[in-house]
């Protein structure tokens, strides 16, 4: 893990938006090849999905890897594991 990761500066666009990396997959729902991997803040955690982006069909919601750099704010400890006491 970077400093990067741990600052950042204020952004200074009116509107974020994540990239969407294209993937080499059709979605079963509705057979489109729009299909991409991104970053998400999820209600159970920060994760990545792969989401059909004709009908927002999930085809695959993932824990990101370290090379996801996602959330760019993740605490230090991330990944240790925890005692007993908490």
């Amino acid at each position: 893990m970077g400093v990067e990761r741990m600052l950042f500066a204020r952004p200074t666009e009116e509107r974020i938006s994540v990239t969407r990396v294209p993937v080499d997959a059709t979605c079963p729902e509705c057979g489109s090849t729009a299909v991409a991997r991104y970053p998400v803040a999820n209600y159970i955690g920060p994760r990545m999905v792969t989401k059909c982006q004709d009908c927002f069909h999930h085809l695959a919601v993932d824990v990101p890897a370290d090379d996801d750099h996602w959330p760019p704010w993740r605490p230090a400890t991330w990944g240790w594991s925890g005692t007993r006491a908490g």
